[in-house]
């Protein structure tokens, strides 16, 4: 029981890694809070901890609100008795999918409210609940674009990039209080929504560009369960490139 006497909100952890890590997390002995906008998704994943033993509760939130990350954080901690650990995870890339030179102002702000301005708030105000339990861990999931980028995702390329800088930010004014923040940085992490109809052809491109093989929710989860607790204890203000190898070659261009 890695986490045993955690406390910690997952935002977009109603199906994909953020649903992997809030499990992940309650198997480890955390008490989670699990939320997005689906209730219907958000309970299925409480009633999946539940039935595995765990401990958890569902709050709806739309976090490109600025006032809904203040009442999440502020529930969570009064579902929880507390708040120890926070993972920023909710994401929402697919808006500003265009080119700079064609990016609309609207899709622009969308992408970096809710990719960036989302876990600042959320950090914000987790932050003296943290303080008060005297240490805790934020765990920011980026993403390797925000180095590599693919053309067309400019928003999301500039939110994550500026969600790398938050990450060393928060890591260096808080340390003194006992609390940790990380990055973890995924490569291509196959989705059973996105990838349920990927041609064989388009896997074999993506697991050629990996020195393993294609990333999988569990491996973001493993990580994060890691970076949240104590065995971690003298890690902060890094992130972690999550990418199977990605980063440093790719699987074809070696022998």
């Amino acid at each position: 029981m890695r986490l045993a006497g955690e406390r910690a909100v997952v935002t977009g952890s109603t199906a994909g890694i953020g649903a992997e890590i809030a499990v992940a997390f309650a198997r480890e002995g955390a008490a989670v809070v699990v939320t997005g906008r689906n209730e219907a998704r958000g309970a299925a994943v409480v009633d999946r901890i539940a039935a595995a033993g765990g401990t958890a509760f569902f709050v709806a939130a739309d976090l490109s609100v600025e006032a809904a990350c203040t009442e999440l954080v502020d529930a969570a901690a009064q579902h929880l008795g507390g708040l120890t650990v926070l993972v920023n995870n909710a994401t929402g890339g697919g808006e500003g999918a265009a080119p700079v030179a064609e990016v609309r102002t609207e899709s622009w702000d969308a992408v970096l409210r809710l990719d960036l301005s989302a876990p600042m708030w959320c950090a914000r105000r987790a932050i003296p609940h943290m303080r008060r339990a005297g240490h805790g861990s934020i765990v920011n999931i980026s993403s390797r674009q925000a180095e590599r980028p693919s053309a067309g995702l400019a928003a999301y390329v500039a939110a994550k990039a500026g969600l790398n800088g938050l990450t060393r930010a928060l890591a260096v004014e808080e340390a003194a209080h006992g609390i940790r923040c990380n990055t973890i940085s995924p490569g291509y992490v196959l989705n059973s929504v996105r990838d349920a109809d990927l041609a064989p052809e388009r896997r074999e491109a993506y697991a050629a560009m990996h020195l393993t093989r294609l990333g999988e929710a569990a491996d973001v989860a493993a990580a994060a369960v890691y970076l949240a607790g104590p065995e971690s204890g003298f890690v902060t203000g890094v992130n972690l490139a999550l990418d199977g190898g990605s980063s440093i070659a790719r699987a074809r261009t070696l022998g």
